[in-house]
C-alpha cells in the first residue's frame, strides 16, 4: 500500500507551474534517450502522441515528488538480446520549458493518476 501513487492536494494542483509548451523536436530528444538504454536502438519502432499539459506524482516510497509540464506519451517496440521484439511498451516524458524533467516507465503507468 505504501508504494501506491497518491493524489496531489488541491493546493498543490493550483500552484503547479507547467512551464512553456514544448517547442523543441521532442521526438528526437526521446529517441536520443532510448539510443542510450535499448539493446538494439536501430530496431526501435516509435509511436508518438501529441504533448499535453499533465502532472505526475511519485509514490511516497520513491520520494513523492510532483512533476508538472507537458507529457509526451510514446509507445516503443525494439529487439531484445535474443533478436525478438519485446512488444509495444508505453513510456511518458514530462517536458518543462523544453527539458525532460521526468521519464515515466511502463510499470509506473498503472499507478499514474493524471488528467488526460
Amino acid at each position: 500500500i505504501c508504494g501506491c501513487a497518491t493524489m496531489p492536494t488541491r493546493e498543490e494542483i493550483a500552484k503547479l507551474d507547467y512551464g512553456s509548451p514544448v517547442s523543441v523536436d521532442y521526438e528526437t530528444a526521446i529517441k536520443n534517450y532510448f539510443d542510450k538504454i535499448l539493446f538494439d536502438p536501430y530496431s526501435a519502432q516509435y509511436q508518438f502522441e501529441a504533448p499535453y499539459q499533465s502532472w505526475y506524482k511519485e509514490p511516497p516510497l520513491l520520494g513523492g515528488n510532483l512533476y508538472a509540464g507537458y507529457m509526451v506519451v510514446v509507445w516503443v517496440n525494439a529487439k531484445n538480446r535474443f533478436g525478438g521484439y519485446t512488444g509495444r511498451q508505453k513510456y511518458g516524458f514530462i517536458f518543462k520549458n523544453n527539458d525532460v524533467v521526468k521519464v515515466i516507465q511502463p510499470e509506473d503507468f498503472e499507478l499514474m493518476k493524471t488528467p488526460q
